[in-house]
């Protein structure tokens, strides 16, 4: 495992050692995660059956199957403005936003562990999470303010240009500005995803992170993003695959609870994927550093 960590590696071998991982740490990882986790999929849990939400099956009432699933996913003003889902959703996300850093550091700090052969204890990992708790919390804070701003607003305005030309009759102007829109698009999601390492160089290093995070993505930008796209749509293919439970539960409290067990599921291959990734990159920036050095004495 060591020698594997310590040279570069390439797009499967990444993949192939992000699910080595999983599979020999499946158990500490997993439970670990549920556990920190446990306090949001608590409050969910509580605030669906305080709304009102069946327990094991919530369907809208329907002449027959068909219309009970239809019924079940279509929103009413009585769903739109509950005050207590709405409450307790905003409680939930605020409690997301505190666990997230948590969650997270302890999956880079154990692959950090099976990359340098040390033993670790779970609530040592977790301890040291919690020491880098509030650097964490402002670095995510800041990058998705910053992403929000970088994203949203370029996106807002080209999406108005769009609709006036086609308001003004300028088909073909609109269509221009549409091909516009997604490469731009793709232009600052590669931007942002420049700066997603922020979070292990917090971790690790320094806070924020962001600056560092675009120095150390130079010259991989695209097979990362490839690597990133990949973990999401297996991510996404996973939790997607259950969801056909909600045929036969509806939005029962029992679906929700299953959809955040296996989101848990599905975080932690994201995360372990991008751990590996970072210490790749790491591994990448060193030896270009020390190159670099060499190049220099001669």
């Amino acid at each position: 495992m060591e020698k594997v960590f310590s040279r570069p590696k390439q797009f499967g071998e990444i993949l192939d050692l992000t699910f080595r991982i999983i599979k020999d740490h499946f158990a500490k990882l997993f439970l670990l995660l549920l556990a920190i986790n446990s306090p949001v999929i608590i409050i969910q849990v509580l605030v669906q059956i305080v709304a009102g939400r069946g327990l094991i099956r919530d369907l809208a009432p329907g002449e027959n199957f068909i219309e009970q699933f239809i019924n079940t996913y279509t929103v009413n003003n009585d769903q739109l403005f509950n005050t207590t889902e709405l409450s307790g959703n905003f409680i939930v996300m605020l409690v997301s936003l505190l666990v997230y850093p948590i969650a997270t550091a302890v999956v880079f700090l154990i692959v950090k562990k099976i990359k340098d052969q040390q033993d670790y204890e779970l609530k040592a990992v977790v301890g040291e999470s919690f020491s880098r708790f509030w650097p964490l919390l402002g670095s995510s804070i800041l990058f998705g303010i910053i992403a929000f701003f970088v994203i949203v607003i370029p996106m807002a305005i080209l999406v108005a240009l769009i609709g006036l030309s086609f308001g003004m009759g300028g088909i073909l102007a609109g269509i221009v500005l549409i091909f516009v829109l997604l490469a731009a698009l793709l232009g600052i999601l590669l931007l942002v995803f420049r700066w997603s390492f922020y979070f292990p160089i917090t971790l690790f290093d320094e806070a924020p992170g962001i600056s560092a995070s675009f120095r150390l993505t130079r010259g991989r930008t695209w097979i990362t993003f490839g690597l990133y796209i990949t973990l999401f749509l297996i991510s996404m293919f996973i939790g997607s695959a259950v969801e056909f439970l909600s045929l036969f539960l509806g939005m029962s409290v029992l679906y929700t609870t299953i959809l955040n067990v296996v989101g848990v599921f599905t975080s932690m291959i994201t995360t372990v994927g991008v751990a590996v990734i970072y210490f790749d990159l790491e591994v990448r920036q060193t030896g270009s550093d020390l190159k670099e050095m060499i190049d220099t004495y001669q």
